[in-house]
């Protein structure tokens, strides 16, 4: 099947970088020396917009903010992945970039959420796709190794996510979303006053105790939703005991036709996985289910999940319902 390793989040940009203004910059980057630019503010602003749309269909709060700093350092990390030319969080240091720029954009770089698309014409290469197509393909996220997290969805739709920062370089066609806010969760490296606070930010702002993909609280567009997509079901941690392998089992029901797929120890009909907890602060369930073409217009589909543990001791199984639309 699809291989199976975490890659954290992020943004990708097109057009080809030249070191003078474009249509995406009010101030183009630059290499060696090196300067971070900065990228127009109705750029950023439909960005953000489309991350506050996606979270308005999963039905978590779509309210979230630009951060001024977030940004400067995305910008800078975008920059950083694009000078030594490699998808990573922990990007070496460029021998001829000054430390300060290289600190802050290897403050964003694994901090955040990056990516890179990129268009091969001949010798040329250059970045590919935009801010907007790119959002839908975090929340995609299930080609390669990718699916066996789908960490970028899941970070764009934390509830507790409150801010975000984004960074473009067009060069190369690398990007940077600055997403994780609260990092630090090792008890023995917090202060206590520190430690409240991650307990106060590590609750979630929502009434409901888990958040799907397609989203069962608006009817989920079918532009946002492939046939090879893998469902998701985000468990809030401070409800929900960490599965235990081989006792969750996942059922999908077409109600059209009363097909089902079961998955887990409720069968093996396509793919299942069960992403630890370090994604984001929460487990998640992930499930694709095998001889899928489409999903239609109109159909309702029935999701039960079998087998999960409440640290309240109540039964932890539950269900939910997906239409799709236009």
């Amino acid at each position: 099947m699809r291989l199976k390793k975490f890659l954290t989040v992020i943004f990708i940009f097109a057009l080809a970088g030249t070191g003078s203004a474009s249509g995406i910059y009010y101030d183009a980057p630059t290499f060696s020396p090196y300067k971070a630019g900065s990228v127009r503010r109705e750029i950023l602003s439909d960005a953000l917009a489309e991350v506050n749309y996606a979270r308005w269909i999963a039905g978590v709060p779509n309210n979230v903010t630009l951060n001024e700093e977030y940004t400067r350092r995305a910008q800078m990390g975008a920059v950083l992945l694009d000078a030594v030319d490699t998808l990573t969080h922990e990007p070496p240091k460029p021998d001829d970039m000054p430390e300060e720029f290289y600190a802050l954009g290897y403050d964003a770089t694994s901090h955040g959420n990056i990516a890179v698309a990129k268009v091969y014409r001949g010798n040329e290469v250059r970045g590919n796709l935009n801010l907007i197509d790119t959002t839908k393909m975090y929340m995609e996220d299930t080609d390669g190794h990718n699916v066996g997290a789908v960490g970028h969805r899941r970070w764009l739709m934390n509830p507790r996510l409150k801010q975000v920062g984004f960074g473009i370089s067009e060069r190369r066609g690398y990007s940077v979303t600055y997403v994780i806010e609260s990092f630090r969760i090792k008890r023995n490296q917090l202060t206590e006053a520190e430690y409240a606070e991650y307990l106060d930010w590590m609750k979630w702002p929502i009434p409901d105790e888990f958040i799907t993909w397609p989203s069962c609280k608006h009817p989920h567009p079918l532009s946002w939703f492939e046939a090879k997509t893998a469902w998701s079901v985000t468990l809030d941690s401070n409800v929900f005991d960490d599965c235990k392998p081989g006792h969750v089992g996942v059922v999908m029901t077409r109600l059209d036709d009363g097909r089902m797929w079961r998955f887990g120890n409720a069968g093996n009909n396509g793919y299942f996985e069960i992403a630890p907890s370090k994604v984001a602060y929460d487990e998640c369930l992930i499930f694709c289910p095998d001889n899928l073409k489409e999903y239609r217009r109109g159909e309702m589909w029935k999701v039960e999940v079998y087998g999960l543990s409440r640290k309240d001791g109540k039964p932890g199984n539950l269900s939910y319902t997906v239409s799709f639309t236009d």
